[in-house]
């Protein structure tokens, strides 16, 4: 799942930050693109986490499986402000990226004052794909919620989901019945959607990206 979304990234040329849960040849396969992928970490700071009991440990944990990050995105968003203090102070990572602002139209970056007199640069995302799944009237017009903001606009996907083009969360958890993460794309075929979903808005803002860097590449050429 993580090679299909990187292929559609690769095959146009689109930059992405991928946030790592653990070491896998996929994740090798993505460092041979350090002009594309940039890696962070996505640690599991809640309570029974398999990264570790504390802070450091959850820290440490991602560190050794990525530690070339700078930037993090914390499972289930968790965060606070000794949690980013710790971060901050006693590793690598500068940048924040758990802030969700569900369709904000002025989003912006914004420098987030730590103990010990450091910042945190904190990005938040307006769109994540599992979030959308939740609203009352989904949208999947990635694009146009691009073009509609007068602020950032930083997407949020999942690999499986893209994978499974999924606009609900059944797909998820029918693979899960089936043993995901340990399945075939066998196991998965059965469960892609193929109406409006979160493939479907993933292409389509990989669409937008792949024009306008031919747009930039034209203007700086012409």
């Amino acid at each position: 799942m993580i090679d299909h979304v990187a292929e559609l990234l690769v095959g146009r040329g689109v930059a992405a930050t991928w946030l790592v849960t653990h070491a896998s040849p996929a994740i090798d396969r993505l460092r041979a693109h350090p002009d594309l992928f940039e890696l962070g970490i996505h640690p599991n700071f809640a309570a029974g986490s398999t990264h570790g009991s504390t802070p450091e440990e959850v820290l440490e944990h991602c560190l050794a499986i990525v530690p070339e990050a700078r930037c993090m995105r914390t499972h289930g968003l968790l965060q606070s402000s000794p949690l980013l203090a710790v971060t901050r102070n006693a590793t690598p990572i500068r940048v924040d990226l758990s802030l969700f602002l569900p369709h904000a139209r002025l989003a912006e970056l914004l420098h987030y004052p730590v103990a010990g007199g450091e910042t945190m640069l904190r990005i938040p995302h307006i769109w994540e794909d599992d979030a959308e799944m939740l609203a009352p009237e989904p949208s999947w017009s990635t694009a146009a919620l691009a073009a509609e903001t007068g602020g950032l606009a930083v997407f949020c996907f999942h690999p499986v989901h893209v994978y499974l083009n999924a606009a609900g969360g059944e797909p998820y958890e029918a693979l899960r019945a089936r043993g995901y993460p340990h399945v075939t794309a066998d196991d998965a075929r059965p469960l892609i959607g193929d109406g409006p979903g979160t493939g479907t808005a993933f292409l389509e803002l990989v669409e937008l990206g792949s024009r306008r860097i031919a747009d930039l590449a034209y203007a700086v050429a012409g």
